[in-house]
């Protein structure tokens, strides 16, 4: 079949299809047209009153009224009353009881101790060009890991490290390097270092 006569049979096809969608429009009769935009609401269904009781026993509600309005009285005879000075029974103590807790001091540490170490990070890589490690950095934010850059300087040269971390426990450091060179996406093999910050 050569190209010209299989864009007739397409041709035809699609004014079928065309005069198939178009003429139930185009041939019908107003009194379909007025059928089809006759919309009626049905009437509303009988709802029957929903009588809501009361939470509160009617006992307990008169007797909180009857308190509450006690209340209002005691509150406007004493506002009655406020221009009248009035006696106020002040009770002193004949000694103030004080009471100090004594604690041992505490030794100061001494100054040749060693820092206590923060934890553990994973060395993912080192670069010269910072715009690289930078990249990575975020690459592994996006991935859900932790990660920051350290800059060094070695053989006169500025280093940029990638570290993933800290992590308080070494474990951890070496579950989060294993799945560093397992994730398909990066497989970093990484150096678990002490974290001291």
């Amino acid at each position: 079949m050569n190209k010209q006569m299989r864009q007739r049979i397409i041709g035809v096809v699609l004014l079928l299809i065309l005069a198939a969608v178009l003429s139930p429009l185009v041939f019908r009769s107003p009194a379909q047209i007025r059928t089809a935009l006759n919309m009626e609401i049905p009437a509303a269904p009988d709802y029957q009153a929903v009588v809501v009781e009361p939470v509160v026993a009617t006992e307990v509600e008169e007797a909180a009224a009857q308190r509450i309005e006690r209340d209002r009285q005691a509150v406007v005879a004493a506002a009655g009353k406020g221009d009248e000075p009035a006696e106020e029974d002040v009770l002193l103590d004949e000694e103030p009881v004080l009471e100090t807790l004594t604690t041992p001091p505490t030794p100061p540490l001494a100054a040749d101790a060693d820092p206590v170490l923060a934890g553990f990070v994973v060395q993912v890589g080192s670069f010269t060009k910072a715009d690289s490690a930078a990249d990575l950095v975020t690459r592994l934010k996006e991935a859900g890991f932790r990660a920051y850059t350290e800059t060094d300087s070695q053989n006169s040269k500025l280093l940029h490290r990638v570290m993933v971390g800290p992590e308080i426990r070494k474990e951890d450091a070496e579950q989060t390097r294993q799945r560093l060179a397992n994730d398909s996406r990066f497989k970093l093999d990484g150096l678990v270092r002490i974290y001291a910050p």
